[in-house]
């Protein structure tokens, strides 16, 4: 699974990307200075890309990078590294506080806590509804951070994958042990027992131990 350093090497492969970048210069009318406009736009994809992953679509790091670094030219290239460097700062000096996986985490752990107020007061459905939901999302976040497609490309139009797919594939790239996808195909067998549209019902024993289960995953399988 991710981690800081993991992030950390891919920042810093996009920051020696804008380096080769500003070594294409050459100097046009008027003195201004251009890059290679092929080698510019593969830097601006990759910095948009990588900073929308790690800190979110709403970040300052990233919003800054889509507004200024915009055309193939030395001073924007520049800019581009400076935003990279200065998310690499923060990533390396408060990843749990700064990044998008830390507002993530508290959302689904808000959820879980909604699960378990449903159980208290009888209604197992609803919360197993809800622990489902909080898995699929973990899993697909946890597939993203770990550049696995959460979309099945053919036939179009690309469909979702579903949560069953989303584990085989996290577990054959070992994001996790033979033991742990064994316990989350359990959850989703349970949770689809306890969905409205089938006849069967789910104990408050499977529930109790499945909230447990899923809590300790979120904990342990981060990104």
């Amino acid at each position: 699974m991710k981690n800081r350093a993991d992030l950390t090497t891919k920042i810093e492969t996009v920051i020696r990307m804008g380096e080769k970048v500003l070594a294409t210069k050459t100097t046009g009318f008027q003195q201004q200075t251009f890059v290679n406009e092929q080698e510019f736009h593969d830097f601006r994809i990759s910095g948009i890309s990588l900073l929308s992953r790690i800190f979110g679509d709403n970040n300052q790091h990233y919003q800054c990078f889509k507004t200024e670094v915009t055309s193939p030219g030395t001073s924007r290239t520049k800019r581009g590294l400076g935003i990279l460097s200065a998310a690499l700062t923060e990533l390396q000096g408060n990843w749990i506080e700064t990044t998008r996986a830390s507002i993530t985490s508290e959302i689904l752990t808000e959820f879980m806590d909604m699960a378990k107020n449903h159980a208290e007061n009888g209604d197992l459905q609803s919360a197993a509804i809800l622990i489902n939901a909080v898995m699929e999302k973990h899993l697909r976040n946890l597939c993203l951070a770990n550049d696995i497609s959460i979309t099945n490309k053919q036939p179009q139009p690309a469909t979702l994958k579903k949560t069953l797919q989303l584990t085989g594939e996290a577990y054959k790239k070992k994001l996790y042990d033979r033991q742990q996808n064994k316990k989350i195909v359990s959850w989703i067998e349970l949770c689809n027992t306890a969905a409205p549209s089938t006849s069967s019902s789910i104990s408050a024993k499977q529930l109790k131990i499945m909230h447990a289960e899923v809590t300790s995953f979120l904990s342990q399988a981060q990104y």
